[in-house]
């Protein structure tokens, strides 16, 4: 009954603090509405004497919102070094009427982490509410700077206030200690209430001009289970038409226009920064068979992805190098043939020449054909990741950890000359990193199919729908997330081995959370070789 209790109070809180965003965004608008322009200095007008505050009558709180005020000290105490959680518990305060402590709380998720966009926004709107407006401008500037395509960038431009020039983002955030001589902007940024009482003590916040966007971080597998059930697909195709060939070549390579190159195939969630981008790309897949005997298969194997953006976006310049091993056999069970198949992964991932992490992935599969040649396929995959960077708190942001995939496949076999082929697949989930914000529990679902429109026109659409839980995220604001993508590929064969592709999709990660809230659009055109 404890446990009940608590899970109620928790999901108290979280349906409440949901409720803040719109009361950011009415804030803005009325201050949008009234201008941002400094006070008056003439402190004999009593319209300029007072604050907002001052002139408004705070209700008493009830007693459910003190408890979820003690319940966000609770947070704060017990895990110190969390920015979010001190601005949570500063909007909580500003709720309740308690501006200083607000201001003292918000100035403490800066102090910890001077690249949150969301603390910068809340603390430039509380220096507003106490005729501060130099010191709320600068920190309302730099939401700008952090994350210029965020909701609270929008927030901002409605008040009049112009965005600078747009900073890139890049892979690993950039340190809040900064050495120099004497004593910098970050040594005066203390939670200390005192030192909020005079608009010439709070400080400007650090100048980032120049300074690379914080990235979020970045996930541990692709989006669904369609790009293995893609890899099954070519495997068993080559090895229908050439059973003999010891060698399994397919590259696929193009130009995109990617309106956010910050997602990447091994990164779904970088950044809060969209940055749309022109693309070049290029994905190998091949194998050597080794050992070819009857009903046996082992060799070498290399796969990778590697992506080249404008030169303003660089720094998400993909390289990632896949090699590994397989073996494979062929048995019969009742009247169904059984393809058994084992393969290891090694993944070595690195954005413009940086070193990201590595991966190491063991898969053991099967595929039974039915005489009918209705086919399903099944997978587990154990996958052990171990990134570069650990983040500030590695307990809360780390990404290294043990993944736990199984998916199945079904390839339905129709009777439609134009429509050969259809497959529904799902996939069950479990990421069990050492980083309590990045530890999850996902399903999903994703199917394709193939439109034979001519000898040597094809269109394939595919889809793809998914739930991800993140069971321990440390922020009151949850992120779990709704998924789903609709790609297309409309493809001329010029030859048996050559064909040309036009590409179209949308991928959207839909979450409570902006700071993980996302999606992106890709179209262009494709080259594709197989042998």
């Amino acid at each position: 009954m404890n446990d009940l209790n608590g899970h109620l109070r928790v999901l108290a809180l979280t349906a409440w603090v949901g409720l803040f965003p719109v009361h950011c965004i009415a804030t803005a608008q009325d201050f949008a509405n009234a201008g941002f322009a400094p006070a008056s200095q003439n402190s004999d007008s009593p319209e300029t004497a007072s604050t907002p505050d001052q002139n408004t009558s705070v209700a008493q709180p009830s007693p459910a919102q003190l408890r979820m005020l003690e319940m966000l000290q609770q947070k704060v105490a017990s895990n110190p070094s969390h920015s979010d959680s001190w601005r949570t518990l500063g909007r909580m305060q500003k709720a309740l009427g308690d501006v200083d402590s607000s201001v003292e709380s918000t100035r403490k998720a800066l102090e910890l982490d001077p690249f949150n966009a969301a603390a910068h926004f809340d603390l430039g709107q509380l220096l507003n509410s106490l005729s501060r407006p130099e010191a709320a401008r600068s920190h309302l500037t730099e939401v700008l700077k952090i994350a210029p395509s965020s909701s609270y960038a929008d927030q901002v431009r409605a008040m009049g206030i112009e965005a600078p020039a747009p900073a890139l983002a890049q892979l690993a955030a950039p340190r809040a200690n900064t050495p120099a001589a004497g004593s910098s902007a970050m040594d005066s940024m203390t939670s200390d209430p005192a030192n909020v009482a005079q608009a010439s003590q709070l400080p400007n916040p650090p100048n980032f001009d120049g300074v690379p966007t914080q990235t979020v971080g970045y996930e541990i597998q692709t989006f669904d289970g369609s790009d293995d059930l893609e890899n099954r697909l070519r495997q068993l195709e080559s090895q229908a038409e050439s059973p003999t060939s010891p060698f399994r070549i397919f590259l696929e390579t193009g130009l995109l226009y990617n309106t956010n190159v910050t997602l990447t195939p091994i990164s779904r969630d970088l950044a809060q920064d969209e940055q749309a981008s022109f693309q070049w790309f290029a994905s190998p897949d091949m194998d050597w068979k080794l050992i070819r005997r009857e009903n046996t298969r082992a060799g070498l194997m290399f796969r990778g992805y590697f992506t080249a953006n404008e030169s303003q976006f660089q720094e998400f310049n993909l390289a990632s190098f896949q090699p590994g091993a397989f073996a494979e056999r062929d048995f019969l069970f009742g009247e169904n043939e059984v393809i058994g198949r084992m393969e290891y992964v090694f993944s070595n991932d690195f954005f413009d020449g940086n070193q990201v992490g590595d991966r190491h992935a063991g898969t053991a599969s099967f595929t039974v054909i039915r005489p009918d040649l209705n086919a399903w396929y099944g997978y587990t995959t154990i996958a052990q990741s171990n990134f570069e960077d650990d983040g500030a708190t590695p307990t809360q942001t780390s990404l290294d950890g043990t993944t736990l995939t199984f998916g199945a496949s079904h390839f339905k076999r129709t009777n439609w000359e134009a429509l050969p082929m259809v497959a529904l697949g799902t996939d069950l989930e479990y990421a069990n990193t050492k980083g309590d914000d990045y530890r999850y529990l996902s399903i999903n679902l994703h199917g394709s199919t193939d439109w034979q429109i001519s000898d040597r026109w094809k269109f394939t659409p595919t889809w793809g729908v998914g739930y991800r839980n993140y069971p321990d995220f440390t922020d009151p604001i949850g992120r779990d997330e709704i998924f789903w993508r609709v790609h297309g590929k409309l493809s001329y064969q010029l030859t048996e081995q050559l064909s040309l592709s036009a590409v179209a999709g949308h991928d959207r990660f839909a979450s409570d959370n902006e700071d993980f809230d996302t999606e992106r659009s890709e179209v262009g055109f494709l080259i594709g070789f197989k042998r």
